[in-house]
């Protein structure tokens, strides 16, 4: 009787060892790629590499939160937040911050400001800025300005969605949230205008059949300002 089970126990640990190891995530990664999906690949990681300024709520000596850097000591610091409000002036950098931090909801009320819901507003803003990367001291103000529209189209959009909402304040958000978006459409095309100086691409295909029948195509580039 001892044996049989000494035959069965060696019988489960072989049929044990034999059990393929589970594989974890790294394993199941895909181990070949495609021209397009390498050049995806490509493009994330190097908008990856540009990463935005972050901040983090921490105490004070009276207990109450306040806003600090996440990385002080970051050597690109003075520039990421150059880059992120297209000035080099940290006051105009900080009043331009506080400007779209409060366009965000939650973060003032009656009560004054929180700072818990200031530093992800903050962080988000960040992200944003990072990403439209004002090139002057204009478009960061119409990079900021772009954002609390936007903030405030979804906001009313999302009045507009709430269950007990009348139809009367239905149409009234939606009335709102449409100008809003209209004029976050009218931001974007400035911003474009300002960027480009302006100027217009017209490109022009023309054809040109030689004698045998070849035909040659070519493009005309033209620049063409805007009213």
């Amino acid at each position: 009787m001892a044996k049989s089970k000494t035959v069965k126990s060696k019988t489960l640990k072989k049929k044990a060892a034999k059990k393929e190891p589970v594989k974890k995530a790294k394993d199941l990664a895909k181990k070949e790629y495609t021209e397009e999906e390498k050049a995806r690949l490509a493009k994330h990681k190097e908008r990856a590499k540009r990463k935005p300024v972050k901040f983090k709520a921490v105490k004070s000596d009276s207990d109450n939160p306040t806003i600090a850097l996440q990385e002080p000591d970051d050597p690109l610091l003075r520039v990421k937040r150059s880059e992120a409000f297209g000035t080099t002036d940290t006051n105009l950098q900080g009043h331009l911050l506080d400007q779209v931090a409060r366009t965000f909801m939650g973060v003032v009320s009656t009560d004054g400001a929180d700072n818990e819901a200031a530093v992800a507003a903050i962080n988000q803003a960040m992200a944003i800025l990072n990403g439209i990367q004002p090139q002057d001291e204009l478009e960061g103000m119409l990079a900021v300005q772009m954002i609390g529209v936007h903030n405030m189209a979804m906001r009313t959009m999302s009045l507009a969605m709430l269950k007990e909402q009348t139809f009367e304040g239905k149409k009234s958000n939606v009335n709102y949230a449409t100008k809003m978006l209209r004029t976050f459409m009218a931001q974007m095309d400035m911003l474009k205008r300002y960027r480009t100086g302006g100027q217009q691409k017209m490109i022009v295909e023309h054809v040109h059949v030689n004698e045998g029948g070849q035909a040659i195509v070519g493009t005309v580039n033209q620049g063409v300002k805007s009213n």
